[in-house]
C-alpha cells in the first residue's frame, strides 16, 4: 500500500510540474530574443524535476530494483563484480572435485588454478578450469588453440604461450607421450600465476593515490528544490552520471503534462523545448573527455608494460625448453618407447639431468650411421637364443644337428601347415599332374566296335616317368610341416619367420682401449647402440662390459630409464683409453649366464683383435658353457682384417666390419 501511494503521489507531482511547465513556456522565445525570467524558470523547474526521480529512484532501488547499480556492477571488472555476488574460492569442495573429474584434471591442478591471484571466486575457477580442460584435449590430440579463442589465459599472455610452443614443436610430443602434458600443463600455471601477480602490483603502483578526507572537496550546493531528498545515498549515482535514464522519465513525464494542458486550454498551441543547463552541460562533457583522456593513456601505458613481461616470461620457459625439445627429438628417433623416462617424483621433469645432457647429440649422430650400416643390425638379430615355442617372429633360423641343446626345428612328422611345395615320394600329398601322369600308365576298361568290354593296357613310358620320380623322391607336392620343439638343433645364419619365443639377453664386452680410438670407437658405439635399441624392441635385456686395463671395467644394463640413459649419454660422450685384459669381463660375463635370467644370453666381443690370448680356466670355462648351454660367442672385428689367436680361442662366429665409408673411416680400414 505504502509503495503504491507513493507512485501515485510521484506521478500527481510529475503531471503538476510538467503542467506549470507548459503553462510558462507557452510563449515561443525566436531568433536572439533572451528571456531571463523564463530561463530562470526553467532551469528551477529542471532540477525540481531531477529531485523527483532522484527520490524515485531511491525508493525503487530499496525493493531490490535499482537499474543503476545493475548496470554500473556489470560496467564494472569481472573481479569486481564477482565479489560482490560470488561466493569464494574452496578448492577443496565438491565444485573442484567436480571437474577434476569430469574435465581430466588432476586435483593439485584444480589447487594450482585456485591459488592463482586472478581467481578472484567459485566462478574464476570453473571458467579456468574449463579453459585449461581445452587446452589438454587439444594437445593430446596434437595441436595448439588459436591464439586469443580461449578465455585462459589472459592477453597478451596467451598469444606469447601459444608462439613458444608452436616454435617447441610440442604438439607432437604431447600427443605421443601423455605423461609429459601434465608437467608442461603445470608449468603454464605457474607462468600464468607469476604473470598475474606481476601485473596487478603494477596495477597498483600506476593506480593514483586515494585522497584523504581532509583534502577531499566540499560537496556541491543543492537547489532549495532538492532538499534532504538530493543529498543520496553514500557511492549513489547522482542524476548527471545516469543522464540516459533520467531524459526517459523526463520525457515521459513531459508528455503526458503537455496532453493535459492542451486538454484544458481549448486546442491552445504548445511548443515547448527543455535544455539541460548549457554550462553543467559543458563542464560534465569537459569531464568525461577527461577521464576519458586519462584511462586512454593508462591503458596505453598498460598494455606495453604488461607485453614486455608476457614475452620476458615465455622467454625463459622457451629457452628452458628447448634443449629439453631437441633431446626429445633425438630420443623419439632412437628409440619407440621413452615411457620409463618420462616417470619422476611428479610426472616428466625437463630439469633432471636425464634431458639436460649433451650426449643426445652424440647419440643422434649415431643412429644417422646406423641407418646405413646394415651389417650391424643383422648382426645383432641373430644374438640371443629363444628358450622353446613362442609367437611368430623373425629369429635366426634353426635346423636339426645331433648332440646340440635343444630347440625349435621344422619337421614333416607333425604335419600343422600347408607351408609351400617341394618334392617328395608321398603320394598323399602329390599335386595333381603327378596324379594324372600315374594313372595315364594303368590298364583302361574300354569298348571295341562290336560293343565288347575290353582292356586296354596304358601308357608305358608315362608309368615309368611316374616309378623314376617316386623313387627319386622327386614328386611335386605340398609342403606340410610342423615346428618340433626340445629336438637337437644349431643355429645357422640366417633368418626366418618361426615360432620363437622370446629371444635371450644380449652381453656386449666392449674393447676400450687406446687402440680402439678414431672410426673404430664410432664403430664401437655404434654396435652398443645397436645392441641396446634391438634389445629394447624386442623386450630383451641387454648388459655392457666396457674393459680396458687389469681391472678396468665398467659394467651398465642398457635399459631406456633415467639412471641407465645417463650412464650411456656419458659413456657415448667420453674417451677410449688405457690397457686390454680380456678375462675380466668374460670371468663377469660367464657369472651372469649362471642366473636364471641370463643362461639363454649370447655374448658380442667387439674388439679390434689387439688383446691378448685369455687365461686357460676361462678358455674352458667358455668351452664348458658352449657344449652344456649352447652358448655362442660373437666376434666383431673393427681393424683386422684377418682373425687373432686370441679371437679364435674365443668366439664361436666371427665377422669383420667392412663398411668403413660409413663411419668416416678409410675405405681400406686395416693395419
Amino acid at each position: 500500500m505504502l509503495s503504491s501511494s507513493m507512485s501515485a503521489h510521484h506521478s500527481n507531482l510529475l503531471t503538476e510540474v510538467c503542467r506549470e511547465m507548459a503553462a510558462t513556456f507557452s510563449t515561443r522565445v525566436r531568433g536572439s530574443v533572451t528571456c531571463s525570467q523564463a530561463y530562470l524558470t526553467r532551469n528551477q523547474r529542471h532540477r525540481e524535476l531531477h529531485a523527483v526521480l532522484r527520490s524515485r529512484s531511491r525508493h525503487a532501488k530499496s525493493k531490490g530494483h535499482d537499474r543503476t547499480r545493475i548496470q554500473t556492477a556489470a560496467s564494472a571488472p569481472e573481479g569486481a563484480a564477482a565479489n560482490i555476488s560470488k561466493a569464494p574460492v574452496d578448492s577443496s569442495g565438491p565444485l573442484s572435485t567436480h571437474f577434476a573429474r569430469n574435465l581430466g584434471l588432476t586435483r593439485d591442478m584444480i589447487q594450482e588454478l585456485a591459488e592463482l591471484p586472478g581467481t578472484k571466486n567459485m566462478d574464476h575457477l570453473r571458467d579456468r578450469a574449463q579453459a585449461l580442460s581445452q587446452w589438454k584435449t587439444s594437445m593430446q590430440q596434437g595441436y595448439l588453440p588459436e591464439a586469443g579463442t580461449l578465455d585462459w589465459p589472459v592477453e597478451p599472455f596467451q598469444s606469447s604461450f601459444v608462439n613458444a610452443l608452436d616454435n617447441l614443436g610440442m604438439p607432437r610430443f604431447t600427443r605421443r607421450y601423455p605423461k609429459l602434458l601434465d608437467s608442461l600443463l603445470r608449468q603454464m600455471v605457474q607462468l600464468v600465476h607469476d604473470f598475474e601477480a606481476e601485473a596487478e602490483s603494477q596495477q597498483e603502483q600506476e593506480a593514483p593515490p586515494k585522497p584523504d578526507d581532509a583534502g577531499k572537496p566540499p560537496p556541491p550546493q543543492q537547489s532549495q528544490g532538492q532538499g534532504q531528498d538530493g543529498e543520496g545515498e553514500e557511492g549513489e549515482p547522482q542524476p548527471g552520471n545516469n543522464q540516459e535514464m533520467s531524459e526517459e522519465d523526463m520525457e515521459e513525464a513531459l508528455k503526458q503534462g503537455m496532453e493535459a494542458q492542451a486538454g484544458e486550454g481549448e486546442g491552445q498551441e504548445i511548443d515547448m523545448s527543455i535544455e539541460m543547463d548549457e554550462s553543467q552541460q559543458g563542464n560534465q562533457g569537459q569531464g568525461e573527455e577527461g577521464t576519458e583522456e586519462q584511462e586512454g593513456e593508462g591503458d596505453a601505458n598498460a598494455q606495453p608494460s604488461l607485453s614486455k613481461l608476457a614475452d620476458d616470461l615465455v622467454q625463459k620457459f622457451e629457452e628452458q625448453w628447448k634443449a629439453t625439445a631437441e633431446n626429445l627429438d633425438a630420443a623419439s628417433k632412437a628409440f619407440d618407447n621413452l615411457e620409463d623416462l618420462m616417470d619422476g617424483k611428479a610426472g616428466f621433469d625437463s630439469s633432471t639431468s636425464v634431458w639436460q645432457q649433451t650426449g643426445w647429440g652424440e647419440l643422434d649422430n649415431l643412429r644417422k650411421k646406423l641407418e646405413n650400416l646394415k651389417e650391424l643390425r643383422d648382426l645383432v638379430r641373430q644374438l640371443g637364443r629363444a628358450g622353446g615355442k613362442g609367437p611368430l617372429r623373425k629369429a635366426p633360423q634353426e635346423i636339426w644337428s645331433s648332440g646340440k641343446p635343444p630347440g625349435v626345428v621344422r619337421s614333416p612328422l607333425q604335419p600343422e601347415e600347408t607351408r609351400g611345395l617341394t618334392r617328395s615320394d608321398d603320394l598323399s600329398r602329390m599335386l595333381p599332374f603327378e596324379a594324372h601322369l600315374m594313372a595315364a600308365g594303368w590298364p583302361k576298361n574300354d569298348t571295341d566296335a562290336d560293343g565288347n568290354e575290353v582292356v586296354r593296357e596304358g601308357s608305358r613310358p608315362a608309368r615309368l616317368l611316374h616309378m623314376v620320380r617316386r623313387a627319386e623322391r622327386n614328386l611335386m607336392s605340398y609342403e606340410r610341416t610342423g615346428w618340433v620343439d626340445d629336438e637337437p638343433s644349431r643355429v645357422t645364419g640366417r633368418l626366418e619367420v618361426r615360432p620363437a619365443a622370446e629371444l635371450g639377453p644380449i652381453i656386449v664386452c666392449l674393447d676400450t682401449s687406446g687402440s680402439m680410438s678414431g672410426a673404430r670407437e664410432t664403430v664401437a658405439k655404434a654396435v652398443t647402440l645397436e645392441c641396446m635399441r634391438g634389445a629394447v624392441r624386442q623386450k630383451r635385456a641387454c648388459f655392457l662390459y666396457a674393459f680396458s686395463g687389469p681391472g678396468q671395467v665398467m659394467e651398465m644394463e642398457l635399459k631406456v630409464d633415467s639412471s641407465s640413459m645417463a650412464k650411456l649419454l656419458k659413456f657415448l660422450t667420453g674417451g677410449f683409453n688405457g690397457g686390454t685384459d680380456v678375462d675380466k669381463p668374460l670371468e663377469l660375463s660367464l657369472k651372469r649366464l649362471a642366473e636364471k635370467e641370463w643362461n639363454q644370453a649370447d655374448i658380442l666381443m667387439v674388439t679390434d683383435g689387439e688383446i691378448p690370448r685369455p687365461s686357460e680356466w676361462v678358455k674352458k670355462d667358455l668351452k664348458a658353457a658352449v657344449d652344456d648351454l649352447g652358448l655362442e660367442i660373437h666376434g666383431l672385428l673393427v681393424g683386422q682384417q684377418d682373425t687373432t689367436p686370441a679371437m679364435q680361442d674365443i668366439c664361436t662366429h666371427l665377422h669383420v666390419f667392412k663398411s668403413w665409408s660409413a663411419v668416416g673411416g678409410k675405405r681400406n680400414y686395416y693395419y
